[in-house]
């Protein structure tokens, strides 16, 4: 062999070592935008701290970082005239493409020789118009913490001013209200709770959120005093949004464990199209789960539920970008009981109940930049949601082939949603939004009870109708200087059952004392209609005898929001804040002459009170939150809620609500390990310290004929237990990059040391009332490949 053959056979191994010996990569791309108009942002620098990777973004605000080794990393952008931003520690995986979409907020002043140093916000919400009381919904972080199981639901109680309404359900208690007051949208559009389950034990939140985090981008959550472009909530706001696909390559993942399997894809349309396509579907049954529990030994109850979700992005040139998107859930379960009366313990052994909730939303939507400044979105939705809750049961142990009907209801709601909404950039200290949301609703619903003393099925709500639900609004936003910015704004709403017109006004101010140091004030007026099933509780005319219903004229509960915040950086990872508030609610809807108001409902399928806007209530207390974002692998979340929740019912005497726990205690954390160098190994960890919540009174005449708990609907609601609640979840995981795919292990344990007091259960053997607790541990494994 030659000395030139040698030498190209050396570097020949040199390069087949190095391609060997080269651990895992990925590319890290995205667009940067104006944070106002969503202008595309040309030239721009984007690049990756304490490395050589780089990219300059393109015409369309593009950029593009290949060969990202795999762990994580932060990612920096900044323009001429805008505040420079990092995004910290971007998980790049080997399974998927990261790609990112960076909003850059225009510099107020400009000041030659200063050096701007870059803002690092992960707790800041998206919409630059919310001041107080808003956090983003970090998808990153909602597939991390303990316990969240990609929810939104779940992830928000881990945030300040926030309680879970139940160890088995996602709904929240947010600063003392009631989980029917929390408004969620998707995509622009107001749409009906999105979980599977919903309404089954509490209204306003269900088992699990019928779309996964694998279609979502980071989205913002609100406790109070929202911005002006929301409406009918009184209590908080879920502002969901959904990504869009992967435009440049072809991605898909599956997903399988003890509860279902998960399959999605996302891709482009073609070559050069910036078009793309992503969906996801899962099935999902608990059949494996629940005989584990011992709480459920003498239940045969089935939850099984399945969901599709997809987004279609089709950028259009100047005429804009056009979205098709939907999302859709099936839920039922079933329970069957057991004819044999010596296995009759708890009525749940004799049950024979079936429930489903079906749900689905799809929608178009154009957007459109004009003029660099102006940013026009238009959308129409549509929507249903249908609910049916049959309960019966096997009262005598002489036939126990007999099945006694309880109740039965049945409701189906459909709609149609427009909206118009205007973004307008005036200049870098003032910007300006309006727009109008139009939405028709048709709905039927229908319920019959049975009466334990005539032994008869009566009609308890009955009726179809369609409703109006018109809002519009303008605010805008005004720098004054660097330091002090104003947010003032109006919202109109007007619901056509009952002709309620009302005008909400909302105001906001920050002021940066200094770099680390942030002082912010909120106010809003906020209305919300109630349930529909409440508008069409049926009584009879005590002359005529004909129906008539009571609460067609109800009016909506109103509440002001008051909210002082301040904001502690003490380091770029670790922060302070403190939010002390106020909430008043007036025109409460309350059964007259007795305790009985609309500020307590749950969950009630045989709801008859007739109601009048009486009633008052009063939440206020302070939220803590001691944060550290995740760094060097490490993270943790503490909060602190202390809070009274009080109210006046339909006899005028001041009490404490349903959700008065008092406080809610947050402890969660995590540790990543780097495993060698490429793979991942975390940790984490949530403990949830709860105050007790009220209970009413057992109704022990009714309990006993019923042979099953009956609470007094018109008693006081007092601390039937002064038993904090408990909770705690641990979650193992285990990512392992390949060169072309990723496999992620999952062992989660939910309510690890918890013990949840629920009320009381009925021993149908000792014919007695039991204390009822939740303590069993609930196992998920599961495993992902990405490729």
């Amino acid at each position: 062999m030659n000395r030139d053959n040698f030498l190209l056979l050396f570097c020949l191994i040199g390069v087949v070592r190095f391609a060997f010996g080269q651990g895992p990569t990925q590319t890290v791309r995205g667009v940067v935008l104006d944070a106002g108009s969503r202008e595309p942002l040309p030239f721009a620098n984007v690049y990756i701290p304490g490395t050589d990777m780089g990219s300059v973004t393109d015409d369309d605000g593009r950029f593009v970082i290949s060969d990202v080794g795999v762990g994580r990393y932060d990612v920096r952008a900044g323009f001429v005239g805008y505040e420079p931003v990092i995004i910290k520690n971007v998980m790049v995986g080997s399974g998927k493409e990261v790609v990112l979409e960076i909003l850059l907020e225009g510099s107020v002043t400009e000041l030659e020789g200063v050096v701007v140093k870059p803002v690092i916000n992960k707790d800041k919400p998206l919409n630059s118009m919310a001041a107080v009381s808003a956090r983003t919904i970090s998808v990153e972080e909602s597939s991390r913490y303990a316990g969240t199981f990609d929810d939104p639901g779940r992830m928000a109680s881990n945030f300040a001013g926030v309680a879970s309404a139940g160890v088995a359900v996602n709904a929240v208690v947010v600063r003392g209200n009631a989980p029917k007051g929390v408004l969620w949208r998707i995509e622009g559009v107001d749409v009906p709770v999105p979980s599977h389950f919903a309404g089954s034990n509490v209204a306003g939140g269900g088992g699990l959120t019928m779309f996964s985090s694998r279609l979502l981008a980071n989205s913002d959550f609100y406790t109070g005093a929202f911005p002006a472009e929301f409406s009918n909530a009184t209590a908080g706001v879920f502002d969901m949004k959904l990504r869009n696909g992967n435009s440049r390559k072809n991605e898909f993942a599956l997903q399988a464990g003890l509860h279902g399997v998960e399959a999605s894809a996302e891709g482009p349309f073609s070559s050069g199209y910036d078009g793309s396509y992503l969906f996801n579907y899962r099935y999902s049954t608990l059949a494996l789960i629940f005989p584990l529990l011992p709480e459920m030994e003498n239940s045969d109850e089935v939850p099984v539920y399945q969901d599709l979700s997809f987004k279609v992005n089709l950028p259009a040139g100047r005429t804009g970008t056009f979205s098709i998107w939907g999302i859709g859930g099936l839920s039922d379960s079933k329970m069957r009981g057991t004819d044999d009366p010596d296995e009759w313990v708890y009525p749940e052994s004799r049950a024979y109940m079936d429930f489903y909730y079906d749900m689905g939303v799809a929608g178009i939507s154009h957007s459109k930049v004009f003029n660099s400044k102006t940013l026009l979105n238009n959308g129409i939705a549509f929507s249903g949601s249908s609910t049916g809750y049959n309960d019966a049961t096997r009262l005598s142990s002489e036939n126990p082939d007999e099945i006694t009907d309880l109740f039965k209801v049945s409701s189906v709601s459909k709609k149609v949603d427009y909206y118009s909404r205007l973004n307008h950039v005036v200049n870098k200290k003032l910007q300006f939004r309006a727009g109008a949301d139009v939405s028709v609703e048709s709905f039927e619903i229908e319920g019959v009870s049975r009466n334990f003393i005539s032994g008869s099925m009566e009609g308890t709500m009955n009726g179809s109708g369609r409703s109006y639900l018109l809002n519009a609004y303008m605010q805008s936003k005004y720098f004054f200087n660097e330091k002090i910015s104003v947010v003032a704004g109006l919202n109109m709403s007007w619901f056509s059952l009952n002709g309620d017109t009302n005008l909400e006004p909302r105001f906001s101010a920050s002021y940066e004392v200094s770099p680390r140091h942030m002082v912010s004030v909120g106010y809003g007026l906020h209305h919300q209609t109630e349930p529909l099933f409440a508008y069409y509780v049926k009584k009879s005319d005590a002359i005529s005898g004909d129906d008539i219903y009571p609460n067609m004229n109800m009016e909506m509960m109103g509440a002001h929001h008051f909210v002082i915040s301040y904001d502690f950086k003490i380091d770029d990872n670790l922060r302070f804040k403190a939010e002390p508030y106020l909430q008043l609610l007036y025109d409460v809807p309350v059964v007259d002459g007795t305790p009985g108001s609309m500020i307590n409902y749950m969950s009630d399928w045989s709801f008859d009170e007739e109601l009048v806007n009486a009633g008052k209530g009063s939440n206020y207390g302070l939220d803590l939150t001691l944060e550290r974002f995740l760094n060097d692998g490490f993270y943790y979340l503490s909060t602190l809620s202390l809070y009274k929740s009080l109210y006046k019912g339909g006899d005028g005497v001041q009490r404490r609500s349903r959700f008065d726990g008092g406080y809610v205690f947050n402890l969660l954390g995590g540790k990543e390990f780097v495993v060698r160098g490429k793979n991942i190994l975390g940790i984490n960890l949530k403990y949830t310290l709860l105050g007790p919540y009220l209970f009413q009174p057992v109704d022990l005449g009714s309990t006993i004929m019923k042979q099953d708990i009956v609470y007094d609907s018109r008693g006081v609601f007092v601390r039937d237990s002064d038993d904090p609640s408990h909770m705690s979840d641990l979650t193992f995981s285990y990512r392992i990059n390949g060169r072309r795919s990723a496999s992620v292990f999952v062992v989660q344990l939910k309510n690890l040391l918890g013990s949840q007091y629920q009320g009381k259960k009925f021993n149908v053997i000792e014919q007695r009332v039991e204390d009822d607790y939740f303590r069993s541990i609930v196992p998920f494994l599961s495993y992902k490949l990405e490729f």
